[in-house]
């Protein structure tokens, strides 16, 4: 039996490594009002994933028909520390795009080999981390042997299909498709020239004081306290703080 498991693995890593293409789409519970679609592809070596400028509001009152800005995600796969280049926003909804360089640190995962569900069919493994001030909880499949998962998150030996914060019921992805022989032409490299270029710090200095900003600028007036503005998402802490 362990002669045949071994066999199969090396049938499947072939198949996969002859392979073009691997395309996992991702929903991502973005906020307790909006979800996103995100796309991963990966060829094995370079990594792209698309987060959907059509947003999926949960509540009627929002404009559902606006289109924002796709946001993007690059890297090469790498088991150590990771470069990632990604587009965004300092100002919400504002015009001031950039285009942000972030090494992420090697994420020090704790694989649970004992806890284990289906996901789409692949048998999935447990695994835990602290992902800059998040605790979070994976599950990853080894029968996709790309160590790939959306937004920021890598490190693991296969692919991650599920992802979230723990106790929050957003802030998570969860695996809708995946395509094992995807056709799809995607450019790993697209250019943003019309993008302000920034390093991880600064931009995040950035993010912080444009925050810092709005919700002082929304306090009671007569109130004498400064208010000092939570960040959102998963990072909530940075290696140079």
């Amino acid at each position: 039996m362990k002669k045949f498991l071994f066999l199969f693995s090396i049938i499947i890593t072939g198949l996969l490594s002859a392979q073009k293409q691997i395309h996992i789409q991702y929903l991502n519970v973005r906020s307790p009002i909006a979800n996103v679609y995100e796309d991963l592809y990966t060829d094995g070596k370079k990594v792209l994933s698309k987060q959907d400028g059509n947003i999926i509001w949960t509540d009627p009152n929002y404009n559902k028909n606006k289109k924002g800005k796709d946001i993007y995600y690059l890297s090469n796969i790498s088991s150590s520390d990771r470069d990632f280049f990604f587009t965004s926003m300092v100002k919400d909804n504002g015009e001031d795009y950039y285009f942000v360089y972030d090494k992420v640190p090697k994420i020090d995962w704790k694989i649970e080999k004992e806890t284990s569900k289906k996901i789409l069919g692949y048998k999935c493994i447990k695994a835990t981390a602290i992902f800059r001030g998040s605790p979070i909880t994976a599950y990853f499949t080894n029968e996709i042997p790309y160590s790939v998962g959306p937004f920021k998150f890598f490190g693991l030996p296969g692919a991650i299909l599920d992802i979230r914060v723990d106790g929050k019921d957003y802030d998570l992805w969860k695996a809708v498709k995946v395509d094992l022989n995807d056709k799809t032409n995607v450019d790993y490299q697209p250019q943003f020239p019309n993008y302000t270029k920034a390093k991880m710090q600064e931009y995040i200095q950035l993010k912080d004081q444009t925050s810092s900003k709005f919700m002082n600028s929304a306090k009671v007036p007569g109130s004498t306290g400064k208010i000092v503005s939570t960040r959102m998402g998963v990072e909530k802490t940075f290696e140079w703080e």
